[in-house]
């Protein structure tokens, strides 16, 4: 229900942690927005003292990032290349190397015949990765860029105040 997901702001502020941005959410998503903040913010540095002590932080659920990212996973590169560009390469991440080629079966019970891979399968060009390294890899480049990482901690409701949203009840 919208009333238990959504509360006003009732911690003294001697118990609250003020941010300029707050991520809830420790996966890649997540901490690519805090690594793209701090890329930004390091080009706006008046924009930075503007957002306080802690100008970017990640509300991570796992004792650690990436400790609830369990998949492998096939990478397209385009985005990773863009957040990264001119400051890093793909070579140089945790990776399991580029597909260089693929290929799909359809299995019976007595045999296993060669099909062409539908275009959702097709992955020549991409990478290989464990979800649950690159989220502690994109975790060490954000902490890097001035992000906080809160591990251990979940966002239990949204604050709002006059129909603002001020915060995050952890």
């Amino acid at each position: 229900r919208d009333t238990e997901a959504i509360a006003a702001p009732t911690d003294a502020p001697d118990e609250r942690i003020d941010v300029g941005v707050l991520i809830v959410g420790g996966g890649p998503g997540g901490l690519a927005c805090a690594i793209r903040l701090g890329q930004l913010l390091e080009e706006s540095p008046d924009v930075r003292d503007r957002l306080g002590d802690v100008p970017v932080a990640v509300l991570e659920k796992g004792k650690q990032p990436g400790s609830h990212l369990l998949s492998g996973a096939v990478m397209n590169p385009r985005a990773i290349r863009k957040l990264f560009a001119g400051r890093m390469t793909i070579e140089e991440m945790p990776t399991y190397g580029q597909v260089h080629r693929e290929a799909v079966y359809l299995l019976t019970k007595g045999a296993s015949v060669r099909i062409p891979p539908p275009p959702t399968m097709m992955n020549r060009g991409n990478w290989v990765v464990s979800v649950s390294e690159f989220g502690r890899f994109l975790a060490e480049q954000a902490e890097a860029g001035g992000a906080m990482i809160l591990p251990e901690t979940t966002g239990q409701a949204l604050l709002l105040d006059h129909g603002r949203v001020v915060g995050v009840r952890t």
